[in-house]
């Protein structure tokens, strides 16, 4: 089981926990389902209306001396 953080163009959005595996078929899944999806994220995979398909870079980590 998966969760995909969603928002749509009208500044709503929320987390959909369910069975699919990858994040193309949870594009597909939630635009289907939701009016107006334009980000879809799950951990640092994201997908972006304007950017197409993505991942974000880890968290810069503090170095300690």
């Amino acid at each position: 089981m998966k969760s995909y953080l969603f928002s749509t163009d009208n500044e709503r959005g929320g987390v959909i926990l369910c069975e699919i595996d990858t994040l193309p078929e949870a594009v597909t899944y939630l635009q289907n389902r939701f009016k107006g999806v334009v980000r879809v994220e799950q951990g640092r995979q994201f997908w972006d209306q304007q950017e197409g398909f993505g991942e974000m870079p880890p968290p810069a980590t503090a170095e300690t001396s």
